[in-house]
């Protein structure tokens, strides 16, 4: 058979060229049936084409968490030695209100949860996205989707998490994948077109932006008000994104 993705001579359940999953193959982490040609799960957002590990999901998770731990001792170090960075709470990156700055180097690692640690890491990417560090957004955003990934089922502000970190990190799939997934659960949800934004303005998709920017504003006061607590948490970043999308859209938008 030819990979749908690659166009490559293909057997078995995933492409040996490119990756992407074939007809029948389900996803090694959660087990979610794949589509034809995906790269990475619509369900946990998972990279395709990796052979199913001999160890289950629990028997992992401690490396995992270890893994995660290590890397948060790596921020708190960095943080220590740069200095205090800048806070996203005031919604100045794509990430909202998630906590941040010199209050991380005196956090108990210990005392957080798993989510605690992805959001942590999710928090450290965008800063180091939006600070243009390209060598620590490689760094950190391979383990915070891996820190995602354990949680197991991911809610709209995990999958937006999820979503602006493949967008960090390039993987467009990957990003449109949480997009998509929000959308089956919610058409109109706010994070969708954010997620969508972020993978056109890499691609430099003007057609799109101005697509997306239309779709927030459509749906926006509805959604603001329909009591969502992930737009609680992300507020001043979608507020912000409105007026975005209002100055770009000029007389068209209301």
């Amino acid at each position: 058979m030819k990979c749908p993705s690659c166009g490559a001579d293909a057997a078995g359940k995933f492409c040996s060229t490119c990756g992407a999953a074939l007809a029948g193959a389900s996803c090694a982490v959660c087990g979610a049936p794949l589509t034809a040609g995906a790269r990475f799960c619509h369900v946990c957002g998972t990279p395709l084409g990796a052979p199913r590990r001999a160890a289950g999901k629990h028997q992992m998770l401690p490396w995992i968490v270890a893994a995660v731990a290590v890397a948060l001792l790596v921020v708190v170090f960095v943080a220590r030695s740069g200095g205090p960075s800048s806070s996203m709470a005031g919604g100045g990156g794509p990430g909202g209100a998630s906590p941040s700055g010199p209050g991380a180097t005196t956090t108990d690692l210990s005392s957080m949860t798993p989510r605690e640690q992805a959001d942590r890491l999710f928090d450290r990417v965008m800063r180091a996205s939006e600070g243009g560090n390209a060598g620590e957004v490689t760094f950190f955003g391979p383990m915070a989707l891996q820190a995602y990934a354990m949680i197991g089922k991911l809610d709209a502000d995990a999958r937006f998490h999820v979503g602006l970190i493949e967008a960090a990190l390039a993987n467009h799939t990957g990003a449109i994948a949480q997009a998509d997934t929000l959308a089956q659960e919610a058409p109109r949800h706010l994070f969708v077109p954010l997620i969508r934004w972020e993978v056109a303005n890499r691609r430099g998709d003007t057609a799109a932006l101005r697509r997306l920017y239309r779709q927030f504003l459509d749906n926006y006061d509805a959604e603001m008000a329909s009591g969502k607590t992930e737009y609680d948490m992300h507020r001043t970043r979608l507020q912000a994104f409105r007026d975005e999308a209002r100055g770009a859209l000029g007389a068209s938008s209301r």
